[in-house]
């Protein structure tokens, strides 16, 4: 099979601890190899692996690999050599038959569980397939059973529960409406940055509070977040610990299953300020994006309109630049983009990229025992969608046609 190269980046001597002690010193770059295990999908793919969003997925003990693939209403097994399994799920409205699938989660046992927003219920399956439980989100139906749905989900490690943070928009305005201080940026503990564990095991989801996360919100409902306004990132540890940040700082908080503090990780990588310059570079930046993709809705449009309606339109350029110009900036860059707990307990921190508004920059190692092991470059391999047993990761990769294929690697034992 080919190898992947990837660079580490130690620092000698140095490590994370959870009383928050800070890393010191340079990086230094180590080399290392990534092996590719098996991919499928693509345009010669067979049916089962002609995927269209398969970018939600979990292994199990086993190292297979389930893939939901939300346009597509199904889940696919694949196995540890790459071969199909099964395929569970189609597009329907009874138990077992998916409207509007979101995401998924699996268990290291091989039981799964499919998060149906339509349904407004979680559905979850046994390692064969079939279907186990029916469990809604909330006791409520329609649309306000539906505004029970949490922003993300993972598998709780003891079983029988997820872990889940995020609530409806009305509970965010609540927040605010509590709070609201006039053209300020407010900080508030709201119930979307609310870490909680939801006990799946009778018809309702019954959720018990673990831990809040500072979040950053709108104004209005109407409005986004300022520009480099933090963000609540988190994952769940083997034996159950939470790992999250919610700040501009290197500050990642854990939290026990009993919702108590167990320390704060921490590298002295300190958060930009938000300079007129860096503001200047970054309207530059979205106005170039939103140029972009409005010629490109213009094209789509072209095609559907005719021309004398076309000439009638409004300057999308225009738009885009005013659009751009009206962008609300927090304060600070935050240090830290994306976090990931591995299948033996250590932790990918992501941190920002060269640019401001870059959020694929390098990403650093914290092994299990919260030492610091090193830091991946940008790129070498990025963060993968799925973490399993034995150092498996998955990717998604696209080609010049956005047809996508999962690729499984093998990590070297370094940055397990």
């Amino acid at each position: 099979m080919p190898n992947l190269r990837i660079v580490l980046l130690f620092v000698a001597g140095a490590g994370v601890a959870g009383s928050g002690s800070g890393v010191a010193g340079q990086d230094r770059p180590v080399a290392g190899e990534l092996t590719e295990v098996y991919r499928v999908g693509g345009l010669s793919a067979p049916e089962w692996a002609q995927f269209v969003d398969p970018s939600r997925m979990g292994f199990d003990a086993s190292g297979n690999l389930y893939v939901l693939d939300t346009d597509a209403y199904q889940v696919v097994v694949i196995g540890a050599g790459g071969d199909l399994v099964m395929t569970v799920g189609r597009e329907g409205e009874g138990p077992g038959e998916f409207r509007a699938p979101a995401d998924i989660v699996v268990w290291r046992d091989g039981h799964f569980g499919v998060v149906d927003m339509m349904h407004g219920a979680y559905q979850l399956f046994t390692p064969d397939g079939g279907l186990e439980r029916f469990v809604r989100m909330s006791s409520a139906t329609g649309e306000v059973g539906m505004a029970a749905a949490r922003a993300t989900v993972r598998a709780d490690p003891a079983g029988g529960a997820v872990i889940a943070e995020g609530a409806s928009m009305g509970a965010i305005f609540f927040s605010m409406m509590a709070e609201e201080i006039e053209g300020e940026q407010i900080d508030v503990v709201g119930e979307n940055g609310k870490l909680e564990r939801l006990d799946l095991s009778g018809q309702v989801a019954v959720a018990e509070s673990i831990a809040h996360a500072r979040q950053v919100v709108p104004m209005s409902l109407e409005a986004n977040p300022p520009y480099f306004a933090p963000r609540v990132i988190w994952d769940v540890l083997p034996d159950g610990t939470i790992a999250y940040f919610d700040s501009t700082a290197y500050e990642i908080n854990l939290v026990g299953v009993d919702g108590g503090s167990k320390g704060v990780l921490e590298r002295p990588l300190r958060a930009e300020t938000v300079t007129d310059g860096i503001r200047s570079a970054v309207i530059r930046h979205l106005t170039e994006e939103m140029e972009k993709a409005f010629k490109e809705l213009a094209r789509e449009m072209a095609e559907l309109m005719p021309a004398e309606e076309m000439e009638e339109m409004p300057d999308m350029d225009e738009q885009a630049r005013e659009r751009a110009e009206r962008t609300e900036f927090y304060a600070e860059i935050p240090v830290l983009r994306g976090l990931r707990a591995t299948w033996d307990g250590s932790l990918w921190v992501q941190r920002r990229g060269e640019d401001p508004w870059d959020h694929n920059g390098p990403i650093d190692v914290l092994g299990a025992d919260g030492e610091y092991r090193g830091t991946l470059a940008p790129g070498d391999p990025g963060m993968p969608e799925a973490f399993g047993p034995g150092g498996l990761v998955a990717f998604v990769e696209l080609d010049e046609m956005d047809v996508p294929t999962i690729v499984v690697r093998r990590l070297p034992a370094e940055v397990r």
